[in-house]
């Protein structure tokens, strides 16, 4: 009988992890990827290829297991720092997950424990709550009741290392002030008085200010919000 429930528990799960994540590509589009690239600073064009250089990509890793970086990148047709941008986008996405980008070695690693223990010290502070270096330093615990700008410092390396490795997601971090940049709240705060529109000459996204006009960076082609 045991056996029975069992089975029937692990369907529902497959069926369930299935769902989820059909979900989750369904929200993969190829604009979504130019918004997150361009919150890094990359600037990227409509791609007729975009589709099938992310399922590549996702086949490179999820499948074939392939771990160099310009492999998958002659694989997809694309640069490597285009792949890495892509797998961050992807990572965002919760398409991969317990990898990260060594960029020194130009590989795709698997995360070790000491990354997973970090990760999770950490992950629902700034994926649930957004919050800020002050504030995680204040939530975490003080066994040896270090100063507080000591815990900050610690606070911030610990990000760091996570960031500089691709293992954590949505976040730019400003080094000289120390601080975290979030990429649904910078996104929020645009959403409140601008509207993103692709340049009908160039193809790339422009910041227009609500029912205005404004000139597109790469181009200088006129962009006009006619909503």
């Amino acid at each position: 009988m045991n056996k029975l429930i069992n089975f029937f528990k692990n369907l529902f799960k497959k069926k369930k992890d299935k769902i989820e994540e059909k979900k989750e590509e369904d929200n993969i589009s190829e604009w979504s990827y130019q918004r997150y690239a361009r919150f890094f600073g990359e600037r990227v064009f409509p791609d007729p290829r975009f589709q099938e250089k992310m399922d590549i990509i996702k086949q490179c890793i999820n499948e074939k297991h392939i771990e160099r970086l310009d492999e998958i990148a002659g694989y997809a047709g694309c640069s490597i720092e285009e792949v890495i941008m892509k797998i961050r986008y992807l990572r965002n996405k919760r398409i991969f997950n317990d990898i990260y980008i060594d960029r020194y070695n130009k590989l795709v690693r698997n995360c070790n424990l000491e990354d997973k223990e970090i990760l999770k010290k950490y992950e629902d502070m700034i994926y649930v709550n957004n919050y800020s270096i002050k504030d995680i330093a204040q939530k975490v615990p003080n066994y040896h009741n270090k100063p507080i700008f000591i815990i900050e410092e610690d606070v911030y390396k610990d990000i760091k290392f996570l960031y500089d490795k691709c293992i954590i997601n949505g976040i730019k971090l400003d080094d000289e002030r120390k601080e975290i940049i979030y990429y649904t709240i910078e996104k929020k705060k645009k959403e409140e008085n601008y509207v993103t529109l692709n340049c009908p000459k160039c193809g790339s996204l422009v910041d227009v200010l609500k029912k205005n006009s404004a000139h597109c960076d790469y181009c200088g082609s006129i962009v006009e919000d006619k909503h």
